[in-house]
């Protein structure tokens, strides 16, 4: 394994060497802005949409991760919203969300969306995939307890955008959708551009590193075949600070409000630990003894970023101090998302 991971090192350094740029630019006429629809990523999701809710199908690695990043999602939601306490005196502990207003971008089968509405939050989730929204709808349906304010289109995020204006969710949430979309800098606007001031936006992606290549391609598709060969393409994975600069680039927007900052307030790993079949948030103190393979962000990572309106005395960003106040509840686990 040594030999091919310095092989892969190798090959991936060469093409890392060159900046990455967007992909081919795709202009959409229905929203005058440039169109974050991949339609070979969009139809390659959506042969497989019969899959989402199979665990042991190509999509099983996506349930496994499922309880980790909804513990990652509920704890910076605890942290960094001004709300959180106000919002724990209506839902408690089990329902942070409550009457929070979620947009699931890329939804797929629902997997996510499903487990915000068990939050509290009134979800939406869209996909440009009409076959993944009708798979996410029916299996919503089967469960009388997500039967409202849960609700799924086939629209993409430029086009709701349009749609609903600016400014319209409490939290928007894109996880593991960034490296499949066309102009990436535009889709993270976009995504921005639909929160709230107050509010949060939660990505997660896979960073371009020798590691990624040697593991979410090399292994996952042709060694373990976790997932079908050309699942991923490297060269479209994001770095964190090619992510953090989309985030920057977005405050010029011409739909940003001009009293708010985009402030990146966390970023971690996440990682698969094989040895304990399970997925993990990852921190300085436990990558070198549970994550071998890199560094905390050589792999998937999750980014949070706050829409935080400024003093109008000194044009300064308002801190809030929601984190102290919930920073016991960190700790706790999640059940049954």
């Amino acid at each position: 394994m040594l030999i091919s991971f310095q092989a892969a090192s190798r090959h991936v350094s060469r093409r890392m060497a060159v900046p990455l740029v967007s992909q081919a630019v795709k202009f959409s006429v229905s929203t005058g802005a440039y169109s974050s629809v991949n339609a070979d990523e969009v139809a390659k999701f959506a042969a497989a949409s019969h899959e989402w809710w199979d665990p042991k199908g190509q999509f099983g690695m996506l349930h496994m991760m499922n309880p980790v990043r909804m513990k990652y999602i509920r704890d910076v939601f605890l942290k960094f919203s001004p709300a959180a306490g106000a919002d724990l005196n209506v839902g408690g502990l089990a329902r942070p969300l409550e009457g929070k207003k979620v947009l699931d971008v890329g939804c797929g089968g629902g997997l996510l969306s499903e487990s915000l509405r068990r939050l509290g939050a009134t979800v939406t989730g869209i996909d440009a995939s009409s076959e993944n929204v009708a798979m996410a709808t029916h299996h919503a349906s089967l469960d009388p307890m997500l039967q409202e304010n849960l609700a799924y289109r086939s629209i993409t995020v430029e086009n709701l955008l349009q749609e609903v204006g600016a400014s319209h969710f409490d939290m928007v949430c894109s996880l593991e959708v960034i490296e499949h979309v066309n102009n990436q800098d535009v889709f993270i606007q976009n995504c921005m551009d639909l929160v709230k001031p107050e509010g949060l936006a939660v990505f997660s992606t896979i960073n371009r590193t020798p590691t990624s290549y040697l593991l979410t391609i090399l292994m996952a598709e042709h060694v373990l075949r976790w997932v079908p060969p050309g699942t991923h393409n490297h060269s479209t994975y994001v770095t964190p600070s090619e992510l953090e600069s989309f985030v920057r680039a977005a405050e010029r927007s011409p739909h940003h409000p001009a009293n708010c900052s985009l402030d990146v307030v966390d970023t971690r790993g996440i990682a698969y630990l094989p040895l304990e079949n399970k997925w993990q948030v990852l921190d300085s103190s436990t990558v070198a003894s549970k994550f071998p393979f890199g560094g905390d962000l050589d792999m998937n990572y999750v980014m949070t970023v706050v829409k935080r309106p400024f003093k109008e005395s000194d044009a300064t960003p308002v801190e809030t101090d929601a984190g102290a106040a919930t920073e016991g509840l960190q700790r706790e686990s999640l059940s049954g998302l």
